[in-house]
């Protein structure tokens, strides 16, 4: 190494990493260096490692002994050696923001050590502009100005305004700051200010950071709004210009899409995500609030982790409560939104929002219409909601809501927060403004899903003529969804025998929900017999636990009986020799033949239960019919949970028709 390579890789290291640098040379152990700079062992380990590897020292060192120590020493006595004996030395600010900075400990800041470390490593990968989005009241701007502290940084702040009306002048602000931060003075032409402000940032000495704080006011659908559109752009794509010595980091609720913005490779996106749980745990201790565990979990899930509630709810908890988070949640927690901010702060969202985006806005209000809180939605049903946008948007207006943080998505599920869906039914909801027939929208956008669907329309022509077929004293809708879960149940279980028997027939319990919920309700014990219960029974031997003697009740065909009886025994044998197997590994062979004959006796049973009972088709549905046709199911069970808040004319019409095919369907139109 000679003294330019050796000058380039000093002058690159981090502040922290000269901090344990200095240690190293002074033979400092690990144990002290950690102590002395406030950061763990490993993190010291971590650094010296680095170190030796920048110096071209590449065998780590193998303990605290540190082998390679006395290279290193050389290394600086001949390069730098007023380090040597030497404990302190003025760090100047580096070219390079470091990763492992430590977090102060201000108990108003607290669980956000990896969004610190995410904002670090894009800085050091070369990104100049960052937007940090979340909804309100997560911590955006509390993040950002924290970060320049943590970097030692001095910040210019441009605040965009409260409201798309109020909203300052870029060019007022550029010439604000070349006139009294820069010492420059400004010309007339805003792109000539920008020029100027370009050079200032490029040759100043150290660098700064630049805070564009809550600039969602300024946009429209990801879009800047006119007149303040080209400056917008224009500034930005300046502070993105890889050769400025600034960071700039913005915060907003909303996403930014403007194509000459989003495709600089300087300019990034950062999702900050709600404070967990234990944070909220850390946060409340701090301020003497006695922790109930159940109380905090339901309370934190509620909110959404939301910073701002955290910081709200600590003082009321303290106040009105005494400190006990279990009182104050006992008494409080049907009324999500008693303290006024926060119910200001959801309001301005939904404000917003039906400004910028009226079918957004309709979706949102329309998910109020689900009646259970703290559930996840499936993407079929938020599709259904959308009876009255064109297929080719229904993407974009669910994005819209996401983007905006309004609703959560979890791999194509959706979750609404308590809290959202609250202030929705309080102040937004149109479910009853007109006879709940928006409902029946609803219905027929899930009928609709299998429309083109032949098969699946075959399967429900079956599901009804089974249904009628039998003889029971339960509702037809009931009797549908019971054999049309029942069919899909046996048909699955069958055909998912290998390569674990186990893992298909004991998956779930044997459970269809739609059925039960329209009142259904047998269960092992009832005395009333008939054909329903029968199948139910099936379905429990064959899908389920084995339950020995309980199928000889039935009025069954011997053949069948014996069929079952000898299936269960052959379960019974596998999962009894995988308890004795387990954790020694059993032959494969045996398994193999094991598996073969279940399958042999299950393809028996499929045909004795179609000539028996008419259940037990192969339908032999593609994994495509499989994801319709479950997603199918999930939205009718939704829609069902809906229909105790519908009127009688409108449940009565949603009963009569479910689960039918679209020929039975149009037979049956609903007469508003």
């Amino acid at each position: 190494m000679n003294q330019q390579h050796f000058n380039a890789v000093f002058n690159g290291l981090t502040e922290r990493r000269r901090e344990v640098l200095l240690k190293l040379l002074a033979n400092e152990t690990d144990e002290a260096i950690a102590k002395n700079l406030y950061i763990q062992k490993s993190t010291v380990r971590k650094h010296r490692e680095e170190i030796c590897k920048l110096f071209s020292l590449n065998n780590e060192f193998p303990d605290e002994r540190r082998s390679k120590l006395p290279e290193l020493i050389a290394l600086f006595a001949k390069y730098k050696p007023e380090l040597l004996n030497q404990n302190t030395l003025e760090l100047s600010q580096t070219e390079i923001f470091s990763e492992d900075k430590t977090i102060s400990e201000n108990p108003d800041f607290v669980g956000r050590e990896e969004a610190i470390a995410h904002l670090d490593k894009l800085v050091n990968e070369g990104v100049k502009v960052i937007l940090i989005h979340a909804e309100g009241g997560i911590g955006k701007t509390t993040l950002a100005t924290k970060w320049f502290e943590l970097q030692g940084l001095e910040y210019l702040e441009l605040r965009v305004g409260s409201t798309p009306q109020n909203l300052n002048s870029i060019e007022d602000w550029v010439r604000f700051k070349l006139r009294y931060y820069f010492k420059e003075n400004p010309e007339q032409n805003f792109m000539i200010m920008l020029e100027q402000l370009k050079t200032q940032l490029q040759k100043i000495e150290k660098k700064i950071g630049v805070l564009i704080d809550n600039l969602e006011p300024a946009l429209i659908n990801g879009e800047f709004i006119e007149p303040q559109h080209s400056y917008y752009i224009e500034f930005l794509n300046v502070l993105a210009q890889y050769s400025v010595q600034s960071v700039t980091l913005i915060t907003s609720r909303e996403l930014i899409y403007e194509p000459l913005l989003v495709s600089n490779p300087n300019f990034k996106n950062y999702r900050l995500e709600s404070l967990l749980e234990e944070a909220w745990k850390h946060y409340f201790e701090s301020r003497k609030i006695q922790i109930d565990s159940d109380a905090l979990r339901e309370m934190h899930r509620a909110y959404g982790g939301n910073a701002e509630v955290m910081y709200m709810l600590s003082g009321d908890i303290a106040t009105t409560s005494q400190g006990y988070l279990k009182n104050y949640w006992q008494e409080h927690q049907d009324d999500l939104l008693r303290h006024p901010t926060l119910e200001k702060l959801v309001q301005r969202q939904f404000n917003k929002l039906k400004s910028d985006n009226l079918q957004a806005y309709q979706l949102l209000c329309r998910l109020a219409c689900y009646p259970n809180q703290d559930i996840m939605l499936p993407k079929v049903w938020l599709f259904c909601l959308l009876w009255d946008v064109p297929k080719n948007r229904q993407h974009r207006t669910i994005n819209e809501l996401c983007d905006r943080s309004l609703i959560k998505d979890y791999n194509e599920e959706y979750y609404l927060h308590p809290v959202i869906r609250q202030a929705l039914v309080e102040k937004f909801s149109t479910i009853d403004n007109i006879n709940n027939t928006q409902l029946v929208l609803i219905q027929q956008r899930i009928d609709e899903f299998l429309e083109s669907q032949q098969q699946l329309q075959s399967f429900l022509v079956w599901v009804q003529q089974k249904s009628i077929s039998v003889n029971c004293n339960f509702i037809q809708p009931s009797i549908r969804a019971f054999y049309f879960y029942l069919a899909l149940r046996l048909n699955h279980a069958i055909d998912h025998l290998s390569p674990n028997p186990l893992v298909a027939l004991f998956e779930d319990d044997f459970n269809p929900e739609i059925a039960f919920a329209l009142g259904l309700e047998l269960t092992i014990n009832d005395k009333y017999y008939n054909e329903v219960y029968l199948d139910i029974e099936l379905a429990y031997a064959f899908a389920d636990a084995p339950r020995k003697g309980d199928i000889k009740q039935y009025n069954l065909e011997p053949d069948l009986v014996h069929l079952l009886q000898t299936l269960e025994n052959k379960i019974l044998d596998y999962s009894t020799s995988i308890y004795f197997l387990y954790g020694g590994g059993y032959e494969k062979s045996w398994q193999d033949d094991w598996s073969n004959e279940v399958k042999d006796l299950a393809g028996k049973l499929r045909l004795m239960l179609i000539k028996y009972r008419n259940i037990g088709h192969d339908w032999k549905f593609t994994e495509r019919q499989w994801y319709l046709i479950q997603q199918y199911y999930n939205a009718n069970k939704l829609l069902v949970d809906c229909l105790n808040q519908a009127s009688e004319k409108v449940r009565s019409h949603i009963e009569d028709t479910l689960l039918l095919p679209i020929a039975e369907i149009e037979k049956r139109p609903f007469k508003n």
